[in-house]
């Protein structure tokens, strides 16, 4: 998908800009405790079209110390990314020493940059965004973010500015997989050691973005679409920055695959980045698996592997009992085992339960653990059913789906993965209003 960077000076309204575009819909970066929460990205569509919304902290050029040196760098990494630039403006305040400047930086660039006069809820605040022509940058676009007013205009202008869709040839394969995490993990090393020169079948097909390769392997008579992210870099100049912005490279390999291997070096261990890291993959509903990499480079005893993959699982609590695998990419021990970890997870994540199944592990759910009361009340569930797979989502009718509290969920989910498995899958249930005896 394309990149669309909202930037500008601080205070000007670009994460209710940022919020209204998304609508409510769910950012990608969920509110999961213990998983940074970090909401400067998430996926938004307009019109059936669809792109990569990232949102940043204010740009000062004027300023050069603090946080607004951080601030300014990861705004400068994503006009650099970006497809397409939203530069907004606080139409209240008028042009200021700041807008010249962010101005000024939007001018040497190539891309289409689209100027929002944000707080224009009048037709005084109209005419006033009419000054902010003198930027010269083109077309200016009067909007009230926290109102909505302008907006929709604004998508259509935007839409209608994207680069054209890529076309990727349609390869046959059985199961997509991303090769994703951090800078410096290994990633090319991994996936050159599993294709090998004489096992490329299809290489250097064109991704959505200039920085990810798909190439074709075959194992034990199963077809694998690598989707490899290793095109991230760091740059010299921003090296804070794009460590924190080269998650947005991993969006459209997370989208386009089944399952995603999640390359950790094994000497830092499960870090901030990588956690966020699989924040996206499970909110993508995509599979997941943890190659720890470089593994022969790590001192160790026999306690050593249990003890990482406990604290990994510990920290990938919304992941449970996610797949955990100790390998090197450069000498290639225990490559070949992963493929076969891939189809397992790949397998439970496509697993059909039949309705008496589902509502056999409900019951046994519930006689071990009675719901909650709600105001002296007891929560009932009534049935429950399987609506799909890839990740397994599940609905249960119950008379108060509101009031049911977030230990009782993940309980419930506890003992669907003990009775069924599920490893390395998120898994969803979904809480509805329903009668008891619309089920009998």
């Amino acid at each position: 998908m394309p990149f669309v960077a909202i930037v500008g000076r601080p205070n000007v309204g670009k994460s209710t800009l940022f919020n209204r575009i998304l609508g409510k819909r769910q950012a990608i970066v969920e509110d999961i405790d213990g998983v940074t929460r970090d909401r400067n990205y998430a996926a938004a569509s307009w019109l059936d079209r669809e792109f990569t919304l990232v949102d940043t902290g204010g740009l000062d050029p004027l300023v050069e110390e603090g946080l607004f040196t951080l601030t300014r760098e990861q705004a400068m990494v994503a006009i650099e990314e970006a497809d397409l630039i939203l530069f907004v403006v606080d139409t209240r305040s008028g042009i200021a020493p700041a807008d010249d400047e962010v101005a000024k930086i939007l001018r040497r660039t190539d891309k289409p940059v689209l100027l929002v006069a944000n707080k224009s809820e009048s037709k005084a605040g109209e005419l006033e965004a009419s000054d902010f022509y003198r930027l010269g940058l083109g077309e200016v676009y009067p909007i009230s973010a926290i109102h909505g007013s302008g907006v929709a205009d604004l998508l259509d202008v935007l839409i209608s500015n994207l680069p054209e869709k890529e076309i990727v040839p349609e390869v046959e394969h059985d199961m997509r997989v991303a090769v994703i995490g951090k800078p410096n993990t290994g990633k090319s090393t991994l996936v050159n050691r599993v294709l090998g020169h004489e096992r490329v079948l299809v290489s250097d097909i064109p991704g959505t973005t200039a920085d990810t390769v798909d190439s074709l392997v075959e194992r034990n008579g199963k077809r694998y679409l690598l989707v490899d992210t290793a095109g991230v870099r760091r740059k010299a100049r921003v090296t804070g920055a794009i460590e924190h912005f080269s998650v947005l490279r991993t969006l459209n390999a997370v989208e386009r695959c089944h399952v995603c291997l999640l390359l950790v070096d094994s000497s830092e261990g499960l870090v901030d980045q990588d956690l966020r890291i699989a924040g996206l993959v499970n909110e993508a509903g995509r599979g997941l698996v943890v190659c720890l990499n470089k593994w022969d480079l790590v001192e160790k005893d026999h306690r050593t592997f249990d003890e990482t993959v406990k604290d990994i699982r510990e920290k990938l609590f919304f992941y449970p009992g996610v797949p955990v695998i100790s390998i090197s990419g450069l000498t290639g021990m225990r490559v070949e085992k992963v493929f076969e970890v891939v189809d397992k997870v790949y397998q439970d994540a496509r697993k059909e339960l039949t309705t008496r199944q589902v509502n056999d592990t409900l019951e046994k759910a519930i006689e071990g653990h009675q719901p909650h009361l709600v105001r002296g009340q007891r929560l009932k569930f009534y049935y429950a059913t399987q609506v799909g797979t890839n990740p397994p989502r599940f609905v249960i009718f119950t008379n108060r789906p509101k009031d049911i509290k977030d230990h009782y969920t993940r309980y419930i989910e506890r003992v669907f993965r003990e009775e069924h498995g599920f490893a390395g899958s998120p898994v969803r249930l979904i809480f509805k209003r329903g009668r008891e005896d619309r089920h009998k």
